[in-house]
């Protein structure tokens, strides 16, 4: 069962779930508690800020694609009968911050220690920076009771120990990997669109080459064509001497070498620029 409003002020007022002077009540909402982000305790741009030591600016600025470690500044004491469930406030998360955590914060959580706040890791999915200011309200937590008895772990170190154990290993601390790994996305996008563009004007080639081929092979078509009228005009008038005579002849004769000299520099020419066309096209494509 899910505690109200009414349930998490009694329990406030009896010094459970937050240290006394830590929680404000006008963060108690329906059915859950608004968390506010402290100004320490954070890990911004790959930068260690530590309980203790604040941000150096106005407000946190958590870039496009980057990683964060935000903290509360409620000081948890979360008794054994209950368990609480994180998530991110619509403002914030309609901005595109993701919650990269386990949601989950188990009974007695804070109880050995006097300090113990939440620690959250979180990541901008988002196309513009997102602005926290300390105090915002950036969480929630919910509550659950808890059936049946509950053993404490009491040889937790404090959260933010581990953290540090955890992460300071790390090979790459700029805490940007969601950005490294859209930019290489982008990166293949544009190799993926380079090589396409290669090979579509590879074909267009292609298409050339066997254009000018078939182009040259209609020139050749056509020239055969007009030879073979001009020789069955001179073989069918071979035999009509009352209009040809032997000026005629010649004349038949002379029109036929001079269009067979025109179809062979058509032929010519037309090769010619067919050959230079294709140069052309193989020094712009090497």
């Amino acid at each position: 069962m899910i505690l109200g409003s009414q349930e998490i002020h009694n329990r406030l007022l009896k010094g459970q779930i937050f240290r006394p002077t830590t929680w404000e009540i006008d963060s108690i909402k329906e059915a859950s508690y608004a968390l506010r982000v402290a100004d320490d305790g954070l890990i911004v741009d790959g930068k260690v800020y530590p309980p203790g030591k604040p941000y150096p600016h106005p407000r946190i600025e958590i870039k496009p694609g980057s990683i964060a470690i935000l903290s509360t500044v409620e000081r948890l004491c979360i008794p054994g009968d209950l368990v609480g469930r994180l998530g991110i406030r619509l403002d914030f998360a309609s901005l595109g911050l993701t919650g990269l955590m386990g949601i989950q914060v188990d009974p007695y959580y804070g109880q050995n220690y006097q300090n113990e706040r939440l620690y959250i890791k979180v990541a901008n999915f988002g196309n513009e920076s997102v602005e926290v200011y300390p105090n915002d309200l950036v969480f929630n937590i919910e509550f659950s009771e808890v059936k049946g008895l509950v053993f404490p772990n009491s040889s937790k170190k404090p959260t933010w120990d581990r953290l540090i154990e955890k992460l300071v290993n790390q090979e790459h601390s700029d805490w940007t990997y969601v950005t490294r790994v859209q930019s290489d996305m982008e990166d293949r996008a544009q190799k993926l669109e380079q090589d396409t563009e290669k090979q579509v004007s590879r074909g267009i080639e292609g298409v050339r080459d066997n254009q000018q081929s078939v182009v040259m092979f209609g020139v050749f078509l056509v020239s055969i064509t007009i030879l073979g009228v001009m020789v069955g005009l001179i073989l069918s008038v071979r035999d009509a001497p009352n209009w040809v005579t032997q000026g005629g002849w010649i004349a038949l004769f002379m029109l036929f070498f001079i269009a067979a000299g025109a179809i062979v520099g058509f032929v010519f020419v037309a090769g010619v620029v067919l050959w230079k066309t294709r140069i052309r096209s193989e020094a712009k494509s090497g």
